[in-house]
């Protein structure tokens, strides 16, 4: 009987870890890209960007938009291999059709326009393609 309480015990926390494991791998495999635009003041109208720069090593997929913004884009960054910044994807308020899409591998950040608005703020989670999956993706445009 001890045994089989033994047995019993271990399957119960081989399970429990492994189920942990698959929820950790889940988070590591999400990305988030935030922007934030803030409006200057004077003639140039001098407005401020702040947000990170996600670089991508692998495929990734965009799984959430959140913000109350009129438009955003998704900005590729200058670096050695990669010579002019351009917009990749740009989306706004009540267009959802950029989830589902996915930014090949590079550096990209997140810029909100204001439209008006003294300030702007995005935030978009992405999810990275595990190497070896065979999952169907969406092209970017």
């Amino acid at each position: 009987m001890d045994m089989k309480r033994f047995l019993a015990a271990t399957l119960v926390l081989a399970l429990a870890t492994s189920m942990a494991c698959a929820k950790a791998d889940n988070k590591t495999n999400e990305v988030v890209l935030w922007g934030k635009q803030t409006a200057g003041s004077g003639h140039a109208k001098n407005a401020k960007t702040d947000g990170n720069t996600v670089v991508l090593t692998a495929p990734a997929t965009i799984i959430s938009v959140e913000g109350d913004v009129e438009g955003y884009c998704i900005w590729s960054i200058v670096t050695p291999k990669n010579r002019t910044a351009s917009s990749v994807l740009c989306g706004g308020k009540g267009r959802k059709d950029i989830i589902g899409k996915t930014l090949g591998p590079g550096s990209y950040r997140l810029i909100p326009g204001l439209y008006g608005k003294r300030e702007a703020r995005v935030t978009i989670k992405l999810k990275k393609e595990i190497p070896g999956s065979r999952g169907l993706r969406r092209k970017h445009d």
